[in-house]
């Protein structure tokens, strides 16, 4: 039986100093990065918990993520509490740690890095004289440096804002044995279900 991969680095340190925490943080972290789609994702210490902060899309708030393994009994109503104060007095520029590298590409980094591979393929198996084909390539490279140019000026919108943070919710990712991960979302305070945005 082959041995499983070794976790990637920047893991390493915190799967050591939680060991409580190690297996679902783990597969939270793979789950959300890479199942769910997560980008700026991070791992960062509150109220004596690991947890994970991140979104989906640029525009929503970052969410914190604290992954458990699904028999524990150590999370008590203090250590909510804590978590809960340690997030409302977070400071986003000075206590938020910088995102981890992505641990694959996007769909769009794959697409932009095939398009240029799929175009030569393209034009290199095309006849010289049909206009229409060279038509056709000329418009997707333009196309292309469009998307390019799009995509460059929005990051540079994206990285002059800084991203929200959601101070009311923790998520709670519940890892099982067969490393399914179910998601519970925790408010502060009683919440009646109108003052819940669905997600």
């Amino acid at each position: 039986m082959p041995s499983p991969p070794n976790p990637p680095s920047f893991l390493v340190p915190w799967l050591e100093e939680y060991p409580a925490q190690a297996g679902p943080l783990l597969t939270a972290v793979y789950d959300l990065t890479l199942s769910v789609g997560w980008i700026d994702t991070r791992i960062t210490s509150l109220g004596g918990w690991v947890v994970l902060v991140g979104h989906k899309r640029k525009e929503d708030p970052l969410r914190a993520v604290l992954p458990l393994p699904i028999h524990t009994t150590s999370l008590r109503p203090s250590s909510l509490r804590a978590i809960f104060n340690a997030l409302s007095a977070m400071s986003l520029a000075d206590d938020l740690p910088e995102p981890f590298k992505p641990l694959a590409p996007t769909i769009d980094e794959l697409r932009e890095t095939l398009k240029p591979k799929l175009g030569e393929s393209i034009s290199t198996s095309a006849v010289d004289g049909d206009k229409a084909d060279n038509h056709t390539h000329q418009e997707e490279e333009r196309e292309a440096e469009e998307q390019q140019q799009r995509s460059h000026s929005q990051s540079q919108v994206r990285s002059s804002s800084t991203p929200d943070l959601d101070r009311e919710t923790i998520y709670t990712a519940i890892v099982t044995p067969d490393s399914t991960v179910v998601y519970y979302k925790l408010s502060k305070g009683i919440k009646k279900p109108a003052d819940i945005p669905d997600e």
